[in-house]
């Protein structure tokens, strides 16, 4: 009989699993808790490819010593309204989960509020970074870079991280609006997944290390670079990215990061920056009333959902049925503790 290619596990599963691993590989307790949560958020709410796929590029930063599982952030609190935060060279998520109230308080107290975070890591979807503050009333939007993995617009070398952007926003009698984005074309994780089945790619989304144009999943990843989004205009926003989430913050420009073929492409020193607004300040009262008119407005013009709603009916199916996880990842992921 052919074993199934996959397994059905709980999301409870998933998150005692991620935890033992980090446990057993340098984490401290408080530091596996929160990255529990990451990967099992992930692989509830998408995208797959930053939960149990992920785990691999963890763990060789922790085990070679690029990230540090035990950090301590320390903030600084320059003005009113900033929270300036050395990571300790541990985890992004971490230092949000350590200071996104002090965010909020500070938010609501000066009706803008910025969380300035260097000398760490990010690896997941930076949607889950801005969630709790939304649901909190706030509107948020946060950029983070990477090493270099992607050219800009017609160039001939790697300059910029795939360079993300999050936009997170309150509605009334629902979730609130979620939604992050790569300036690359595809995200480098989508395309390394698709390079393990051998699939192809989207158009423009790659080139190989020719410099030629490629479908070939395997080929961009072999020496290749991702390409930005709508050409001049995905490049714009990677350049700006590049300039709020490390030059604002000091980290490092994805060009000054590790080697970009390293192998622990996550491990590279993230600058992330976080911006908060109270509407309730900045709006006054009825600012959600205002949200939901759009909202409307957007619907009846098209039928699309609302930016970043999939993620709400996967998260329904994976809570009451759990996740399908490819047998031969659960065996690797478990071979790490």
């Amino acid at each position: 009989m052919v074993e199934e290619t996959h397994i059905q596990l709980k999301l409870k599963e998933i998150r005692e699993l991620a935890k033992k691993v980090f446990l057993a590989n340098t984490c401290s307790t408080e530091m596996a808790e929160v990255l529990a949560d990451v990967i099992m958020l992930c692989e509830r709410d998408g995208p797959a490819s930053h939960g149990l796929f992920s785990m691999y590029s963890y763990v060789g930063s922790l085990r070679n010593g690029i990230s540090n599982g035990k950090a301590n952030p320390v903030a600084e609190y320059p003005k009113p309204g900033v929270i300036r935060v050395d990571g300790d060279n541990g985890y992004n998520q971490f230092v949000i989960n350590k200071f996104t109230q002090e965010l909020v308080n500070a938010a609501r107290e000066t009706g803008i509020a910025t969380l300035a975070i260097r000398n760490s890591h990010h690896i997941g979807p930076l949607r889950q970074d801005l969630e709790p503050i939304a649901k909190a009333g706030l509107v948020a939007f946060s950029c983070v870079v990477s090493k270099a993995l992607m050219t800009s617009y017609k160039g001939n070398k790697k300059l910029f991280g795939t360079d993300p952007i999050a936009f997170a926003c309150p509605r009334k009698g629902k979730e609130p609006v979620v939604w992050d984005m790569s300036t690359s074309s595809m995200s480098f994780m989508e395309i390394e997944v698709a390079s393990t089945k051998n699939e192809q790619i989207q158009p423009d989304s790659a080139v190989d290390k020719y410099g030629n144009p490629t479908l070939d999943s395997v080929a961009a990843m072999d020496g290749g670079m991702l390409l930005p989004f709508a050409k001049h205009k995905g490049s714009a926003i990677a350049f700006m990215v590049e300039l709020m989430a490390a030059g604002l913050t000091g980290g490092r420009f994805a060009f000054e990061n590790s080697t970009s073929d390293d192998p622990d492409f996550a491990g590279a020193n993230r600058g992330q920056t976080i911006i908060v607004m109270d509407p309730d300040i900045i709006h006054g009262p009825g600012f959600v009333d205002r949200v939901s008119e759009f909202l409307d407005a957007y619907l009846e013009s098209t039928p699309e959902r609302v930016p970043g709603d999939g993620r709400l009916e996967r998260r329904q199916k994976a809570i009451l049925d759990g996740v399908r996880v490819d047998r031969e990842l659960l065996k690797t992921v478990q071979s790490f503790l």
